[in-house]
C-alpha cells in the first residue's frame, strides 16, 4: 500500500501543468543528489595505480542571481574508491570535493531547465592501506565544467540531473613522516537528485533590517 500511494504521488507531480515552473531569480534553493564518480587520470595517485569507479553523494545551495544567471555552492563526497596495483585492491580513497560556481540557465520559466556551469574547486580527503596505514590528500585546488537539467514537479521541487568534469591540480599525500607522493583525483561526476526551492519573498523577508 505505501509503494502504490508513493507511486500514485509521483505519477500526480509529475503531472503537474508546465506553467508551474517558476525562474529562480531572488529564490534560495537547497540540493540533495547522489551518483557515480569515474577517474579520468586512471594512475590516481601513481603510475603503477589503477582507480575504479566509486560512489558519490553530497548536496549544496543555489541562488538565483538574475533571469538566466544562478550561483551555487557544492559539496560532494566520495566515501570509498578502490585504488588498485596489479590488479589487486592496495587503497581505500576518500575524497571531498567543496565547488564554487556560476550557471547559466536555459528557458528559465519553463518546466524543463537545462544549464551549463563552471566554477573552482577545493578537493582534500584519506586514503588508507590495506595494511590499515593511513595517509592525507592535502587540500588541491582546480576547476570545474557541468551541464545539467532542472525538471520543475511544481514550483518549489524540481528533478535534477547532472554531469560534472573535474580538473584539479596535483595535491600532495602526506604520512606520520610527511609527503609520501601525489595524487590528482581529475574525475567525472554523474548525479541525480532533487532540489527544494523557496518563494522569492521568504528570503527578502528575512533581509529587513
Amino acid at each position: 500500500m505505501r509503494r502504490q500511494s508513493l507511486l500514485l504521488l509521483l505519477v500526480l507531480l509529475a503531472a503537474a501543468k508546465p506553467a508551474t515552473a517558476e525562474s529562480l531569480d531572488g529564490r534560495l534553493g537547497i540540493t540533495a543528489k547522489a551518483g557515480a564518480l569515474v577517474p579520468l587520470k586512471d594512475d590516481f595517485v601513481s603510475s603503477t595505480t589503477h582507480s575504479n569507479p566509486g560512489v558519490a553523494a553530497g548536496g549544496g545551495i543555489i541562488f538565483g542571481l538574475g533571469r538566466n544567471f544562478a550561483g551555487e555552492i557544492d559539496v560532494t563526497h566520495v566515501p570509498g574508491l578502490d585504488v588498485e596495483i596489479s590488479g589487486a585492491k592496495a587503497y581505500e580513497a576518500r575524497l571531498t570535493d567543496v565547488s564554487l560556481g556560476v550557471q547559466y540557465r536555459f528557458l528559465p520559466a519553463e518546466h524543463l531547465v537545462p544549464y551549463v556551469g563552471g566554477g573552482v574547486d577545493f578537493i582534500t580527503g584519506e586514503l588508507k592501506h590495506v595494511s590499515g596505514a593511513d595517509y592525507d590528500l592535502e587540500w588541491t585546488e582546480g576547476g570545474h565544467v557541468n551541464l545539467g537539467f532542472d525538471y520543475f514537479l511544481t514550483p518549489g521541487i524540481a528533478f535534477t540531473g547532472e554531469a560534472r568534469g573535474i580538473f584539479p591540480f596535483d595535491g600532495d599525500v602526506t604520512g606520520p613522516n610527511g609527503k609520501v607522493g601525489t595524487y590528482r583525483p581529475m574525475a567525472f561526476v554523474g548525479t541525480l537528485g532533487f532540489r527544494l526551492m523557496l518563494p522569492a519573498h521568504v528570503f527578502r523577508d528575512t533581509n529587513k533590517f
